[in-house]
Order: structure tokens, then sequence, then C-alpha cells
């Protein structure tokens, strides 16, 4: 489940339909199942949203939560998987999780927060969200800053001094001794030039890695939306002009066209903006032609030097989902500041996989 959609669990539950507890990872030591941002939702009839990874400490976590869900009072709790408990599960990892839980109950604020809560990651934008450790009159002590407002207790000190220093860039929660603080991140948009065989397939493992992908094409038999169910947004545009894919600085950006012209004149218009990442589909060769024509229009070098070609890791790859594969975690090394990641690596044949 997609934390928006947990988000919107959340929202329902606190507008009046029912009560739950949130349990979220706060902090990691040692080797474990689970994502440093895990979240999982259990409603008090056991129903449950998300995971923090499944098996033996997922259980154990539900059986806390449905008794957050009782006593509405949130608690921290920690789970370790140790060298013999591991065993048992067949499983080679080992380490602990506190995980902070904290109840979902019919409440104005809550519903609220929930609410702007959902629409800021749904749009791709980022909120930080801090969480009091104790509510001493049972009442929720939280607080959402988004880039437009402020939800929630904004009067609270302690909430405001805790967000005030969290730091900007920071993805993984920050464990305070009084408060939890948190950052609420929209999935990142990556803009695919190419709707041909292997755009589609780096439309779809981009769409299932955590991408909002937005796929462009100049043929309109190619950018259909019912051939890409994955896309986010499906555009057809002539690749002279491709303001319509509105290319920002925080995209990321695939040039994968059946032609060099055209990934030349889209590299020429997109590169000027400095997304994130902007890889192109081809050769090492490919590359240096299309940069030797980018400076001849008169392309900033700077821009130019941004461009990665070949893009992908280099893992082999020849059929288009291989290729797509690499792509996505080239992506994925980016999104996650792995070291090289902007190291040219070649992918499969070159030019001959356009």
């Amino acid at each position: 489940m997609s934390l928006v959609a947990l988000l919107h669990e959340c929202t329902r539950l606190a507008g009046g339909d029912g009560v739950g507890a949130l349990a979220s990872v706060v902090r990691r030591r040692g080797s474990l199942p689970m994502s440093a941002t895990a979240k999982l939702l259990v409603t008090a009839d056991g129903a449950r949203f998300g995971t923090i990874g499944g098996g033996c400490l997922e259980a154990e976590v539900m059986e806390r939560a449905l008794d957050v869900c009782e006593r509405r009072v949130p608690v921290c709790t920690q789970h370790s998987l140790n060298a013999e408990l591991a065993g048992d599960y067949g499983l080679t990892c080992g380490g602990t999780a506190d995980v902070f839980i904290e109840p979902v109950v019919p409440d104005a604020m809550l519903a609220a927060l929930y609410a702007e809560a959902a629409a800021v990651v749904a749009r791709g934008d980022r909120a930080v969200l801090a969480t009091a450790r104790t509510w001493p009159d049972g009442t929720p002590r939280k607080l959402l800053v988004t880039s437009q407002q402020r939800v929630g207790c904004d009067g609270d000190a302690a909430l405001r001094d805790a967000i005030d220093a969290y730091e900007a860039t920071r993805e993984t929660p920050l464990f305070g001794d009084e408060v939890v603080v948190e950052a609420l991140v929209g999935a990142p948009r990556v803009v695919v030039f190419g709707a041909g065989h292997v755009g589609a397939r780096i439309c779809e493992a981009a769409s299932f890695s955590g991408w909002r992908v937005t796929i462009v094409d100049d043929r309109a038999e190619f950018a259909d939306a019912q051939r890409l169910p994955w896309a986010e947004q499906v555009l057809v545009c002539d690749f002279g002009d491709v303001r319509a894919a509105a290319v920002a600085p925080g995209d990321y950006v695939i040039i994968c066209t059946r032609g060099h012209q055209h990934d030349a004149l889209i590299a020429a218009q997109v590169a000027p903006v400095f997304p994130r990442f902007l890889g192109m589909l081809g050769s090492r060769r490919k590359g240096a032609l299309t940069a030797q024509a980018l400076r001849g229009w008169g392309v900033d070098a700077s821009a130019i030097g941004r461009i990665i070609c070949p893009v992908g890791m280099d893992v082999g790859a020849d059929t288009p989902a291989e290729i797509a594969v690499s792509v996505v975690a080239q992506l994925i090394a980016e999104r996650r500041q792995m070291t090289d990641v902007r190291r040219p690596m070649a992918v499969g044949g070159g030019e001959d996989k356009l």
C-alpha cells in the first residue's frame, strides 16, 4: 500500500469511521527486513494497511497496536531479531527496531492533518510532521508543516522546536526524548521521453519502484494511456517543443526515443533546467556526438556535463525489460545518494537498443 493510501485510511478513521493505531519505524540498528520509514496501520477490528516488514516482528507490533487501539495512548516499543530467533524463521539478518505506535481516533484536528498530509504526498511535495511521544490528557499532539501551511498544534513549542531542528534534506525519522519528527515525502517524478519498447518498460519498472511517471512520445499510437497503465501522465507532443512535460529541477529524466536527433533536441531543452538526474540511452559515442551538437547549439557546458550517457547500471542488460531494470536501478542509486551513481556505465549493446 502506498503512503498516500495509508494516510487516506488515517483520515477516514479520524473523521469518525473507527479507531486505529499507526505504527512507524523510528530507529533501526543492525540488519532488519524493513524500510527505515515503514508504517503499519491497524484498526480496532484487526484490519491492517501497509507493513513494517512482515514476519515475527510485524506480528509483535500488531499485538501492541491493538492494545493502543483499546487504551488510546501512544507507546514506544522496541523489537529485536536476535540470531536465535532469526534462525528459527530461516533468516540471516538480526537487529533492533524502535517503533512508535500512536492512536488514530475520531478527532477534527487529526482528520484535517492527515488529509493535508495525504494531499502533500500525492502531489509529490514534502512536509515535516512532529508528534509528541506522550498525550497527557488524551488529546493528540501533532503538528504538520508544509510549504503552504501548518496544521495541528502550532501553539506547542516542543513540536515547533523539533521541526525547526529537523534537517531540510533528511528523510529518516528523528526519534527524540519527547518528540518524533519525520518527513513525509511524495513519490519523485520521472519523465520518460520515448514510449517505445524500452520506454514502456522503464515506465513500468519506475512506477512499481516508487516514481510518479510522465511518459512522452510524438506518436499517439505509442503515447496511449491504455498501453501505459503504469504512467501517471501520458503526453503526445512534438519533440521539438516539450514544454508540455513541464520538467522541473527536482525531476528525473530519461531520454530514450527512437532517433538520435530526437534525443538531442530533447536534451537541448531539458538540460538547461538542471533536473536532478538526466540520462540518455545509447553508447558513449552517441553521448559524445550529442554533446558536440549541444555545444554547437549554444547549450551551457555545465548543463551538458550533467547528461549521463549511456544511462543504466552495468548489469549486462540486453532485453528491453533488463535495460529498464538497469536504468531504474541507477535512478534508485541517485535517489538514495549512493556513490559513483553519475559515472557513465554501459547498457546492453548501446545504440542498437533504442
